[in-house]
């Protein structure tokens, strides 16, 4: 009998060995033909001893862009940037644990440490005066910006940013990847066996009241933001985004550059009247603009709109440096 189960225990284990070296190997398969879809954009910069993958187009006066949770620098030439570029030079940077650029560190970048990493980037690339758009999570980064390194900051744009704790309890879809051991485990399951498919169909709830386009995933490049490295990064940004906000919420009045914040009139995910509105009011001088039909990707549903903002905040630091 003992002889039986101990039989049984060994099948086990190595049915499950087996089970994590194929999807180990169906990973890195997968990760190379990613890779190879997917390339580098613009160029490394080495800033601080780490790479970070940065790409600029366009001329005139300095904009930098920070992209959101899931996502790279894709996404925004995919959706308004390219709109932006015969009035600016943009700079676009693959924030840390995302699209080419490695995690700082495997603990989960604080919305500081992104913004300190940033600045750094933007100054080791010869930039001494900009206007800032934040999208969605990026937003969040941009305010923690304004905070800690307003060096050379002229004026703020904000996107669908949340800017307070409002998520009681966070979903596994965050918490499971986030985890310390398991996580990495989880992301490579994922990886190797769901169909990009799956993922798209969340994209809805974030879409809404509008559909997702048609092949949205691919034109943003989603298949670089699903490799596990990327999503064990980005679930542990998110799953510390709560606490990081409450640090920094207490002091958005002391933002003393123009701020223009829009956002989606629909949006369910980071609500108007939770984020945008409050916002508005706690920052000295901040215009609020809602998009209507929009939810919580205007920059995709109404790009233009988007790009309005970051002129709006453009004219009036021009107006005030006068």
């Amino acid at each position: 009998m003992l002889t039986l189960l101990a039989w049984l225990v060994a099948g086990c284990l190595g049915a499950i060995a087996l089970f994590f070296a194929i999807t180990w190997l169906a990973c890195q398969l997968k990760q190379r033909r990613v890779m190879r879809t997917y390339p580098v954009l613009g160029r490394f910069e080495v800033v601080n001893g780490h790479r970070v993958h940065v790409h600029q187009f366009g001329s005139g006066p300095d904009l930098v862009i920070a992209h959101g949770a899931t996502s790279h620098m894709r996404e925004a030439i995919a959706c308004f940037a390219r709109g932006l570029e015969g009035e600016f030079r943009i700079t676009l940077i693959d924030r840390p644990g995302e699209g080419h650029t490695r995690p700082l560190h495997r603990r989960g970048e604080s919305l500081r440490e992104q913004a300190d990493f940033l600045a750094d980037t933007v100054r080791a690339l010869g930039i001494d005066s900009f206007v800032l758009l934040g999208q969605s999570f990026g937003g969040s980064v941009a305010l923690a910006w304004a905070l800690h390194r307003p060096e050379g900051l002229r004026a703020m744009a904000l996107a669908a940013t949340p800017a307070y704790p409002w998520l009681p309890h966070l979903p596994w879809r965050i918490k499971g990847p986030a985890m310390p051991v398991l996580g990495p485990l989880i992301a490579q399951v994922v990886f190797a066996w769901f169909p990009q498919s799956y993922f798209q169909k969340g994209y809805a709830q974030v879409f809404f009241p509008n559909a997702v386009p048609d092949g949205y995933g691919d034109r943003i490049g989603l298949p670089l933001s699903l490799l596990p490295r990327n999503v064990v990064a980005d679930n542990r940004q998110l799953a510390r985004m709560g606490r990081d906000l409450s640090e920094i919420g207490p002091h958005y009045g002391k933002i003393a550059i123009p701020v223009e914040v829009v956002n989606g009139a629909e949006d369910a995910a980071v609500k108007p009247e939770l984020h945008a509105h409050v916002l508005g009011r706690e920052i000295p001088g901040a215009r609020v603009r809602l998009l209507k039909g929009q939810g919580h990707m205007p920059h995709v549903g109404d790009p233009e709109g988007i790009n309005d903002a970051v002129r709006r905040a453009a004219r009036r630091a021009a107006a005030r440096e006068q």
